[in-house]
């Protein structure tokens, strides 16, 4: 019984830090990949306008950004792929809201580590933050 309990944590543990990789790489590869394309288009049609092509890449910045922020209003990318989901208390999708609020703070160096600790040690743990704020992580129905 304790051996599995560990295989189950420790596969859990492993998706949930394999959700938060692809949650990061996902909308960076795409924003860089759009203002790559976007600079070589101005590169080549805009000879003038070569003096804009590091404006480019502020504005995939910010979709990237804002597309790790709301990784989780719909339940989460990890959902289709992983095959787990953030929930809600009563059970339903949490919103753009709490999906900025939940993962804004991952954006601060330090706290960032110290609101994903538990999941690190614990896979089956919740960050620290998602008690208070009524959200779980949990495998897919």
């Amino acid at each position: 019984m304790t051996h599995n309990f560990f295989a189950v944590n420790s596969d859990y543990r492993r998706a949930r830090i394999l959700a938060f990789l692809l949650d990061l790489a996902v909308p960076a590869v795409i924003g860089d990949a759009v203002a790559l394309v976007l600079a070589a288009l101005l590169w080549r049609v805009l000879p003038g306008g070569r003096d804009w092509l590091g404006w480019i890449f502020l504005p995939a910045a910010a979709a990237a950004l804002a597309a790790f922020l709301l990784r989780d209003a719909r339940g989460g990318r990890a959902r289709k792929w992983l095959a787990i989901e953030v929930r809600t208390r009563e059970g339903g999708i949490p919103g753009a809201g709490a999906s900025i609020r939940r993962n804004l703070l991952l954006l601060v160096p330090g706290w960032n580590l110290f609101d994903a600790w538990p999941v690190f040690r614990d896979g089956l743990a919740s960050r620290r933050s998602d008690g208070r704020r009524g959200l779980r992580v949990q495998p897919c129905d």
